[in-house]
């Protein structure tokens, strides 16, 4: 089997139950047909109540986790050749998902190996018939979710750039619509939940949304907040037949002024589109 370059997806995501998640998918199997003979969906699933009681746990979970996570991936690779797909982390728990071919040595024996060296987590092991894939479909971002997966992607190179996620500021968005009148009832609805109109254009040279609508917001840049945006503004395009295009803010650090004397005074402006470029290696900073 060739090796597939992994293309990791990381967003959060509210059940029908209300329970909240943080789902991480490799989205390199997206829109193609489940791989032959990787019929079997294995799963490791982890207790996190003794993380969240253990102080001393808590404060060295996330490096645990993340070296528990290779070594899983590694031994079930190595033993099974199995694919790692993602995985799940809510409150309580953090759920492995892997595919592989029938037979071989059960995974439970092969994670015992590295549970070994975690005694205080409590966890189980179980595997199932999934040879159409439907649990890697369940797991992937709907349209709205793979905004916040570009968030997270943004997010990360602002704080790598330094900036202070604390203070406010402006947050741009931009909207292409197909028709002025679709750009002009969108805009009127955009003032309505607070956001200013910073700017309305039309470039011919875009034949299905040639019609561009900015609009700008203050508040703190977090996780939450710039989710809560995109939700609302994307479900704002949608209605009028638009298309959400991404957002976009200025770098506030301590270094504010030397950076905008390199630059030549000019604005340092991010847009979460041009972002799609980043390496898989600054996703996997992401996966803990």
């Amino acid at each position: 089997m060739a090796i597939k370059s992994k293309q990791w997806d990381y967003f959060h995501r509210t059940t029908d139950q209300k329970e909240q998640m943080n789902v991480l998918i490799d989205a390199s199997h997206s829109g193609q047909t489940p791989l032959p003979g990787f019929s079997r969906l294995l799963s490791i699933v982890i207790n996190l109540y003794a993380i969240a009681t253990d102080k001393e746990e808590r404060d060295t979970a996330q490096g645990k986790l993340g070296i528990l996570e290779r070594r899983l991936e590694h031994i079930f690779s190595d033993s099974l050749q199995a694919v790692y797909i993602g995985r799940i982390n809510t409150e309580s728990r953090l759920e492995f998902y892997y595919y592989a071919k029938p037979g071989g040595t059960p995974h439970r024996q092969l994670a015992e190996k590295v549970m070994a060296e975690y005694p205080k987590y409590r966890w189980i092991a179980s595997e199932r018939e999934d040879a159409d894939w439907s649990f890697y479909e369940y797991l992937k971002p709907n349209q709205v979710e793979k905004l916040y997966s570009k968030n997270n992607v943004l997010l990360q190179s602002l704080a790598e750039k330094g900036d202070r996620f604390g203070i406010p500021r402006e947050v741009y968005h931009w909207l292409r619509f197909a028709s002025g009148d679709d750009l002009r009832k969108a805009a009127d609805e955009a003032k309505q939940l607070g956001y200013t109109v910073v700017n309305s254009d039309m470039d011919a040279n875009k034949a299905t949304y040639p019609h561009t609508l900015i609009l700008s917001k203050i508040h703190p840049i977090a996780v939450k907040a710039m989710n809560d945006s995109v939700r609302e503004l994307y479900n704002l395009t949608h209605s009028f037949s638009g298309k959400y295009e991404g957002w976009g803010t200025d770098i506030r650090q301590k270094l504010w002024r030397r950076l905008t004397d390199k630059i030549g005074g000019r604005r340092l402006l991010l847009l979460a589109g041009a972002l799609l470029l980043l390496s898989t290696a600054a996703m996997l900073f992401a996966r803990l």
